[in-house]
């Protein structure tokens, strides 16, 4: 039998990739093979590697490096370290397939690593477009190396082709995110205090928000315009999550934790990490979400609340209409969560339809039934030779 070998390196990836990895397990089809690393051994940010649950007939190789991230240089130390263990840990793997998904600095070390020693390297959400932070170049560049692809809309499909990907290996089943949401099992709001030790306010908001990865010496000048803004929003609970694992995420941890005791913001409360339960629960729960986590824009429409989505990290994405771009301005966002707590926004929303009931599905067939040695070669598909 084959061996697929999965990667995860942070929270918000996993909980993308649970469901495909189950069901590749129940069919058979592959030998299930698991690396963990980045972020998910860090208490700094939640110790999540607690939340991944996978068949025990799977091979889980765990890599712990510390990824405390203070500035660019220390992200690019980090990658070189990354691109070490994972190619010596894949050259004791030796998958068939190496499977990974968006464009994350870690993900990119990991495929380079497969590229290299010539593993076949599928790639989950790919062609997207984020102009505003380095994740941009991680995903082309891990595009690039891959000989199959999973974009998660049509645009994106069409993206790829662009960057001269072979039509023959770019599938659109739709995006991972409806199963896992329609599959999460639900907390009631009564559990929910009683998980994080919190009572529910007649408003609340969730706040996510990561590092500029463009601009990093914006990161704690924007958090705190953001932070003062949000302090306006009266009889609000402010539920923070973690910034991630770039640059200068440690020293925004940090900064938050101060700037909540130092204004003694009874009604802000910060987490390490919810866990993708928790964090679907609480969508079903708050009225919106502030910050310029791609989660705005990718979860938050299905449960048809509001996303403030500030600053450029997330622009050149497809936006729905329950999502409000605003600037690093205080006027800008106090308006933008106004809106999207507004009872009457909240109803001209449309519950987001994003692919297919069985994504998961169709990815694992194809991986399954795909000819990679077909197309091991790379050819770049050039568009003026094929209109």
């Amino acid at each position: 039998m084959k061996k697929i070998c999965f990667i995860t390196t942070s929270r918000a990836d996993f909980g993308t990739l649970d469901e495909l990895i189950k069901i590749i397990e129940k069919k058979n089809f592959f030998k299930v093979q698991l690396i963990i690393s980045g972020s998910h051994f860090d208490k700094f940010f939640g110790k999540s590697e607690n939340e991944i649950n996978i068949s025990k007939k799977s091979k889980v190789k765990k890599i712990r490096i510390n990824c405390q991230s203070k500035n660019s240089k220390s992200v690019a130390l980090l990658f070189s370290t990354y691109l070490n263990k994972f190619s010596k840990t894949l050259s004791k793997l030796k998958p068939d397939i190496f499977v990974v998904i968006g464009d994350r600095y870690e993900m990119l070390a990991a495929t380079i690593s497969a590229y290299i020693l010539r593993i076949p390297i599928a790639h989950i959400a790919g062609g997207e477009k984020t102009v505003g932070s380095l994740d941009d170049g991680f995903r082309h560049s891990i595009s690039k190396l891959s000989n199959l692809h999973f974009p998660t809309m049509q645009v994106y499909k069409k993206r790829l082709i662009q960057l001269g990907e072979d039509p023959n290996t770019i599938f659109n089943f739709g995006s991972l995110y409806s199963m896992k949401i329609k599959n999460n099992k639900y907390l009631t709001k009564k559990k929910l205090e009683e998980k994080l030790n919190l009572k529910f306010l007649k408003k609340n908001l969730i706040l996510t928000y990561h590092p500029e990865t463009i601009d990093e010496n914006a990161s704690i000048k924007n958090l705190l315009i953001l932070l003062n803004s949000l302090k306006k929003i009266k009889n609000t609970l402010i539920i923070i999550t973690s910034p991630n694992a770039d640059a200068k995420g440690i020293i925004m941890i940090d900064f938050l934790k101060k700037y909540i005791k130092k204004n003694k913001l009874k009604n802000f409360l910060f987490f390490e990490s919810l866990g993708s339960q928790i964090y679907l629960s609480l969508l079903k729960i708050v009225d919106g979400v502030v910050g310029n986590s791609s989660s705005g824009i990718s979860e938050v429409p299905f449960f048809q609340i509001g996303t403030v989505n500030l600053g450029d990290r997330q622009k050149g994405r497809y936006t729905p209409n329950s999502v409000l771009n605003s600037k690093f301005e205080e006027k800008s966002i106090v308006n933008s969560v106004n809106k999207i707590l507004n009872n009457g926004f909240k109803k001209k929303l449309k519950k987001k339809n994003y692919g297919t009931k069985n994504t998961a599905e169709k990815i694992a067939e194809k991986l399954h039934f795909f000819n990679f040695r077909k197309y091991s070669k790379k050819n770049f598909y050039d568009l003026s030779k094929n209109v």
